[in-house]
Formats: structure tokens, sequence, C-alpha cells
């Protein structure tokens, strides 16, 4: 079965977190020893020709705060009335925003995520109502690596991630046009904004001709073979461009597939953060 990454960023299931002053030209006042959160949602691509809607409904978000050794760490409200989402129209670096909070100074490292409400729309309009984990049910712990530094009158900007294609698990045959149904196991990923850059560009084939529905994959360079390398993915629009968003500093290597073409594979992608990378896919067609 065929891979489908989301870089969902349509809610605050996939996170990018930036930290950085405040740039904006209007003066923006904060209480004494207090700094501001946003956090913004974004979506990875999924089985795009079968599926026209994956809708979650978000009833509460909560952050941790960092306490001292003689202090237990707490969780902080930042959510808490549903906030429902499709997530496949965040894709392609849009981003919805979550929440926007102020914040006492200090270092934040986890964040929980309640989801009661989960249904998948197909083309065709069937819908399958979606049973949420128990996990979910109670919060989905995602980790804040590296932890959030919040200075006092700073802004902090966190992008979640939601991984539609890790996150909505097809039944049946789905490539042959068949779907039974989908199970639910969330999957989000954190990243520091001010650590983090963007990738786009876009996906043609031999002929200079857009190719609409390709798949672009985003893998990291891991030594363990077993590992699960893939970090985030993206179809492309009708012109053929993507983008990747929220992608940590490092380097990386990129696939670009779809049907009844040869898969390209690019090598060594650096991206440096607070900078756009630009990779284009030129693929052959199959004989």
């Amino acid at each position: 079965m065929k891979e489908f990454g989301l870089a969902l960023i349509v809610f605050v299931f996939g996170i990018f977190l930036m930290v950085s002053c405040n740039d904006d030209s209007e003066t923006t006042t904060f209480a004494e020893g207090n700094g501001k959160v946003n956090v913004y949602l974004t979506d990875a691509p999924f089985p795009i020709g079968l599926v026209s809607q994956t809708i979650v409904t978000i009833d509460k978000v909560e952050i941790r705060k960092q306490e001292n050794d003689t202090t237990e760490a707490s969780f902080i409200t930042i959510l808490e009335e549903p906030f429902e989402v499709d997530l496949l129209t965040l894709a392609n670096g849009i981003t919805e925003q979550l929440a926007s909070i102020e914040l006492e100074a200090g270092t934040y490292d986890m964040m929980r995520m309640h989801v009661n409400e989960s249904t998948v729309i197909l083309t065709n309009g069937t819908e399958f109502e979606l049973k949420i984990p128990s996990g979910s049910s109670s919060g989905l712990k995602i980790k804040i690596e590296p932890a959030l530094t919040i200075n006092s009158g700073e802004t902090a900007d966190v992008l979640l991630d939601f991984d539609v294609s890790k996150s909505f698990v097809a039944k049946g045959n789905w490539q042959g046009g068949k779907l039974n149904g989908f199970n639910f196991k969330p999957v989000v990923r954190c990243v520091l904004l001010d650590r983090a850059g963007r990738i786009e560009g876009m996906v043609s084939d031999t002929s200079n001709v857009a190719l609409e529905n390709s798949s672009v994959k985003l893998w990291m360079e891991l030594n363990d073979v077993d590992a699960d390398s893939l970090l985030t993915s993206a179809f492309t629009d009708e012109m053929g461009q993507y983008k990747l968003i929220g992608i940590p500093e490092g380097q990386y290597y990129m696939t670009a597939e779809i049907d009844s073409f040869i898969t390209d594979t690019i090598w060594n992608v650096d991206v440096l953060k607070g900078e756009s990378t630009q990779i284009d896919f030129v693929l052959t067609p199959e004989l």
C-alpha cells in the first residue's frame, strides 16, 4: 500500500514553533512577565483521489510549562471550545490559527490535544464516523523538541503538523477504488519555527507539462533502515506546485511519484532556518 504523507497546516496537529520578537508595526502590550503564543494547524495530503474531506473536532488543547525541581510541571489550557476543521483544506503551506493566548514567560515542553470527533467523507459522498482511540480522547501528548522558550514581551508561533496519511489508516483495497472505512490513529509533530525552513517547487513531465496530484515526500536520512524516516509530504496542485513548511534545519532526501511515471529521488536536500529551498522534479513516463 502506498504511503501518503500529509503535512497538515489546517489545525494544530502538525506543530511549528517559531520564537521571535514581534515585528508588527503596532506595539503589542503584554502583562508584566508575560509573552504570547500563537498556535497554527497545517495539513499533509492523503489518498486524494478517493477522499474529499478529513474532518476532526478538537475540544481542548493544553500546553505544559516546565517547573523547577520542587514544583511539578502543570498543563495550562489554551483552547477549550470545540474547533472543527477539514485537514485537507490545509495542504501546501496553508495554516489556520487554533489559539492565541498570553502565557507566563518560561519554558514549555509539551502540548496535549483532545480530539472528540473524526469523520472521513469520500468523493462519492460516503461518510465514515471514526472511533476515537482512548489515548486521543484523554489527550494526545505532543512533545515540543527542542522546548519552547517564551520571553517576556515576545511572541512565539507554534505549528502543529497533523500527518493525515499516518493518522487515517484506510481499510480495504483503496488502490482498487474500494474503501471499507478507516482506523483513526492521530500522529502529530511539533517544530520550532525559528529553527525551521520550507521547501517548495513543482513537478512536471519531460515535456514540461505540470503533473497535478503528484505525491512529494520528504525523508530523513536515518541509519536504521527499519525506522520510519518519512517526515512529511504533500500533493501538487493544478499547476504542479507544492509546498512543505515547518521543516527543521538539516539535510534530507525527497521523492516525487504519480501513476504511470517513474519515481524520482533527489538526495542531499539542505534546509536552512528561515529560508526557502527550491526543489523541482521532472518525471519520466513509464514505458
